[in-house]
Formats: structure tokens, sequence, C-alpha cells
């Protein structure tokens, strides 16, 4: 059923209904329009503040993670006094400050196989605002059974890609999938490290500025609103380059969600972490961080060692030679680095009478 404007919004929006081409039929369509937005983060968070302030009607953010001092810069709906808070909470009052009559959806929860079709149901269009590979194959995966349009983001540094991506059941006979552009989900090791990388605060806010106008423009059906088309924006140059995706004729579609496995991910592996901790307790053994410098003013292990970043593995050799003999654990913030960093470096460390040990799970398990 398709609601009337009421007239607060209508006053609200009326400088927007100025535009060419986009009048009443088009403020309605997106006040009556239903988004999904999968993470209240750096691209989540100027996707949503945009679109409130557009005059979508309806949004449900999915995120079952709590503000922490280290968001503020890039996620713009967050304050320092929110730090603590669950982010869909804060995200909701926000947004409905931007927008009295919005509907917002605060769900406190992650996506996972068994949840994320029913999530779509009565959905217009899925918003992809996640950063770990793992959520961003199963929200493709997720849109192309369901057939939900889905307007996809990434950063990485100074660079941010986005795309519309319209593929299964009520897509256009040559409607593209995320799968076509990527078939299978890249090996931990092709890509940097989640937690090295970076990202520089307003390339978010730009990137999730662009996926904010895709979004506008399909749901209103304003411009030119091109399935398969990817922007890849350079912060450094100021530019935006175009590519054309084209439908694979040889690729099925995904008939059912299959298993994902996280970029940053190791295996579990609870028992072997204790007992590194237990023996650092004991004075049984050596640490060794080879997290990047501000990764240490966020969380660390309250025990004597060494501090070697990754990104400064020339100095290795001298750091491993001056390290006590005996155990010495490595950490980093999930345990991926220090896994690279052991089978890279162990032979040398037993030629000094060292043992080197990966910390499974990392800071985050065990700060």
């Amino acid at each position: 059923m398709v609601a009337p404007l009421p007239h607060d919004e209508l006053a609200r929006t009326a400088r927007q209904m100025n535009l060419p081409g986009f009048g009443l039929e088009q403020q309605t369509l997106l006040h009556n329009a239903h988004v999904l937005v999968i993470g209240a983060g750096g691209l989540g968070c100027p996707v949503m503040q945009t679109l409130a302030a557009t005059g979508v009607g309806e949004i449900t953010v999915v995120d079952d993670d709590v503000v922490s001092l280290s968001n503020i810069h890039r996620q713009i709906l967050f304050s320092a006094a929110d730090v603590g808070r669950k982010k869909v909470e804060v995200a909701a009052e926000r947004l409905r400050e931007l927008q009295p009559g919005l509907t917002v959806h605060a769900v406190d929860d992650r996506l996972h196989e068994g949840n994320f079709l029913t999530h779509l149901e009565g959905i217009d269009l899925l918003i992809d605002g996640s950063d770990t590979f793992a959520t961003k194959f199963l929200a493709a995966d997720a849109a192309e059974i369901s057939g939900t349009p889905l307007v996809w983001g990434s950063v990485l540094r100074y660079r941010g890609d986005v795309a519309l991506w319209w593929s299964g059941p009520g897509a256009p006979e040559d409607g593209v999938g995320m799968r076509d552009l990527y078939p299978s989900q890249p090996d931990p090791d092709s890509v940097p490290d989640c937690a090295t990388a970076g990202v520089l605060g307003v390339t978010t806010s730009v990137v999730g500025g662009l996926m904010s106008t895709e979004a506008v423009k399909f749901l209103a059906g304003i411009g030119e609103s091109t399935v398969g088309k990817l922007y890849m924006y350079d912060a450094l140059t100021s530019s935006i380059q175009q590519f054309s995706v084209r439908k694979d004729p040889g690729r099925a579609l995904v008939a059912e969600l299959g298993s994902y496995s996280g970029a940053c991910a190791v295996p579990d592996a609870s028992d072997r972490g204790r007992d590194l901790i237990d023996a650092l307790e004991r004075g049984e053994a050596y640490l060794l961080d080879v997290r990047e410098p501000h990764e240490k003013l966020l969380s660390d292990l309250p025990y004597p060692g060494a501090h070697l970043p990754m990104s400064q593995l020339d100095q290795a050799r001298e750091t491993i030679a001056a390290l006590p003999q005996g155990d010495v654990v490595v950490y980093c913030a999930a345990g991926a680095r220090s896994d690279r960093f052991v089978e890279e470096f162990a032979e040398l460390a037993a030629q000094l009478g060292i043992t080197l040990h990966s910390l499974p799970g990392g800071t985050n398990r065990w700060a």
C-alpha cells in the first residue's frame, strides 16, 4: 500500500522536490521504501544519515557491535559520549532526529546463513556496508537467491568501490550479481590484513554518499541507475573511474547459502590459547607483538615482551636475536598475522634456541 506523504515530511523535503525530475511522486516512492543496511560502521553511518535525511521512510539496520572510541573518526552517527552503547540503538536515535516520522528497526544481531533470507522479506533494497569478505559474499548470495537489489560498497585505505547489483528472481534478464565480478571469496593472504590496512575517515563518508546516491536513484527512479556499473573512488586524486561488469553467461545463479569464513578469521583453539596465556602468567614465556603501533593504543596483553610491527619485517632478524631463549608467544589482533610470522621465522628462531608460538584469537580474544 502506498502511503501519502505526511504534511511535516512535505515541509521537510520541500526544497528537494524543487529539483527537475524530482517531485512529489519521487519523494513518495522514497517515503514508502524499506531498506536494510548491513552494519552501522564507516559506510553504514553516512548511508543511513543521508537516506534518513533524504526521506527514505523505513530503515532496518543490523549490527551487534558497540561504539568504541576508535570508531568515531569515520562512523559519523556516533560521539565520544556514546562509547560502550549498542551501535544500532544510537543510530536509531540519531536517524529519528533527522526524520521524526522515520520507522527504524534496530536489530542487535549478526546476519548469518540461518537468518539472512528471513531478514530480506519485504525489503526493497539491501545496502551492504559490511567490512568482511564473509559478510559481503553472504550478502551477495542472499540478494541473488531472493532477487533483492543490492547497493554494495567497500573501502580500503584511500580508495572505495561502489556498485549496484541485481540478479536472481525478478531481476532484469541481463542482471549482474557481485559474483560476476568476484566468482569466489579471495584467500586471506591475497589481500591486505584487515587490522593493518587502515582507512581515511573522510573516504568512508564519500563512498557512503555515493552508495546513498545509487540507492536514491534506484528507489525514486531518477537518473541513470545501471546494474553492474562499478565506481572506483581514489581520495588522493579526487577521481572516480567507472567500469561496466557484464553478466557471466557461464555462471549458474546461487541457489542456496553455503558456508562463509572471514578473511581475518583463524581456527578456534581456545585450549591452546589458554595454555599459552597460563605460561605467560607463570613467567615461562615471553611476548612478541607483531601489530602496528596504533593497535597497541586500543588493547594489549599485560606481560613482558617485545614489539615488531609486520610492516617492519626487515628488522625481524635483529629483533628475534634479542629475544630470550625459550618459548615466545607471538600475537596480533586475531591470529592471522602471528600465524604468518611464526611460519616464516620459526626456523630462524629455532637456530637461536627460541620456540615461537602463535596466539590463536590474539588480543581480540585474550586482551
